[in-house]
């Protein structure tokens, strides 16, 4: 009888495995390990709140002067779009090394769907980007930063590097999956420097020549600081949060099925 029950309980088929479950596993599982990379908590945390200490100290009156309201609140919603689009660096080096060693092949060959690595990455990006702009956030209020508008609008500020993050991921993912080396991910910094130093919260739109002033209005990062500033200062909010969804939405729609392919390859290579 014992026996009969041991190869009925042997031959049982596994359960499959929620997409939702798994997301959520896989995402929990990359930010304990990010949390142990020195990298990743250094892109992620500790040089936004430098960098955004540095601008105000040095160009927050000047900024302030130029019109364009309150500095703190352009440098923070600024400085925590930059924390998401560098932390993306750090953690797809972080997947390269994955690739590399292995252990993409190795969770590849687990009973569970594997559209929730991609979709338990995604999650963990998210997350990691807005434990960023809280610690940023809190930085910022010392240098006069307030939530003007309430503690559920301060939320919703918060969503708007997560939201930004996510669709800036998926093409460094892509990229990351099918780069040969780390080069070619960190050749990625140049292209965040130009975001960086050309938007709407380094400077007033008006301040860059005219011939330039349509491109940096219409970056990815100019609404997505609009929509901070908004929700925490005050201003517009409707418009820019949707052209930041928009711009999100429109990345995940490109590079999302390269990022589709090329994780499936970087986890079957090995």
């Amino acid at each position: 009888m014992s026996e009969t029950m041991t190869t009925t309980q042997t031959w049982r088929p596994r359960r499959s495995v929620p997409l939702a479950a798994q997301s959520v596993v896989h995402a929990t599982a990359l930010l304990r390990s990010w949390s142990r990379d020195p990298g990743i908590v250094v892109q992620s945390l500790v040089f936004p709140a430098f960098m955004l200490l540095m601008f105000q100290l040095v160009l927050g009156k000047t900024v302030t002067s130029m019109g364009g309201g309150n500095s703190v609140y352009g440098n923070t919603g600024l400085v925590a779009l930059v924390g998401a689009l560098f932390g993306t660096l750090a953690t797809a080096i972080s997947l390269i090394h994955e690739r590399d060693s292995g252990l993409l092949s190795r969770m590849w060959t687990l009973p569970v769907p594997r559209s929730g690595f991609i979709a338990g990455r995604l999650a963990a990006e998210a997350v990691r980007a807005g434990i960023a702009t809280v610690v940023l956030f809190l930085v910022a209020v010392p240098l006069g930063f307030r939530f003007e508008h309430g503690i559920a609008a301060g939320i919703g500020a918060v969503l708007v590097p997560m939201i930004f993050g996510i669709g800036i991921a998926v093409p460094v993912i892509a990229l990351a999956t099918v780069a040969s080396g780390k080069q070619a991910v960190q050749q990625l910094g140049g292209l965040f420097l130009l975001l960086l130093f050309f938007n709407g919260g380094f400077a007033p739109v008006s301040e860059y020549p005219g011939w330039l002033q349509p491109v940096v209005r219409h970056q990815p990062m100019t609404p997505a600081i609009d929509a901070v500033r908004g929700l925490t200062e005050g201003g517009a909010i409707a418009a820019p949060l949707i052209t930041t969804v928009a711009w999100t939405v429109g990345l995940i729609a490109v590079f999302g099925p390269l990022a589709v392919r090329g994780y499936r390859r970087a986890a079957e290579s090995r």
